[in-house]
């Protein structure tokens, strides 16, 4: 019984650990997952296009080797093909969907998975509580220690309040990252001085 109460407890630890950290990285987590699955989802470049591109090029670099005033009618020969070429690669690009159009969905995807497993992984450690501590200690602020309880339930004596363990990591993701954050700039003036 003792190391199915161990279990459990480890694996509410976890729980906790997972929420309060999608709730402090949460965009950094969306990002990074957005930008993988936009790879994933990538539309494959139309062979055309690139040929049209290339060709592209090659008539810049006749157009800028040829003087417009010495050979005129070369010079806008060339100017022709070049626009054609251009009006052609504009038609398949405009024919292509938009990928501004397609990261705009995958991101505001992705936002929405990872916000939601934010707010299960909330709702599920809501009933943990991590320790009692007496309840004068942050008066009027005992609430807070709850969240994201916003009531008691009852596992600790009427004197003291409970703190919830998403409260508990919280705090200590904050207070590391904090830690983190002072040692860089301390580097960074210590490599300017």
């Amino acid at each position: 019984m003792d190391a199915q109460l161990e279990k459990i407890s480890i694996y509410n630890g976890i729980c906790c650990f997972v929420a309060a950290f999608l709730a402090i990285h949460s965009a950094k987590i969306i990002s990074a997952v957005s930008s993988v699955v936009k790879l994933l989802f990538k539309e494959p470049v139309d062979p055309r296009i690139v040929e049209l591109q290339k060709q592209i090029n090659v008539l810049k670099r006749e157009l800028n080797s040829i003087s417009p005033t010495d050979q005129f009618a070369a010079y806008f020969k060339k100017d022709r093909e070049l626009n054609k070429l251009r009006d052609q690669l504009a038609v398949l690009e405009s024919s292509r969907s938009s990928p501004s159009a397609t990261n705009l969905k995958i991101e505001g995807a992705t936002r929405i998975v990872i916000q939601l497993c934010g707010l299960f992984f909330l709702r599920y450690v809501s009933s943990i509580v991590a320790f009692c501590m007496p309840d004068n200690i942050f008066w009027p602020f005992n609430f807070l220690l709850r969240f994201p309880a916003l009531i008691g339930n009852d596992t600790c004596p009427p004197e003291f309040c409970e703190v919830s363990g998403f409260a508990v990591f919280f705090l200590i993701f904050h207070i590391v990252s904090h830690i983190i954050k002072g040692k860089r700039q301390m580097e960074v003036k210590q490599k300017l001085a």
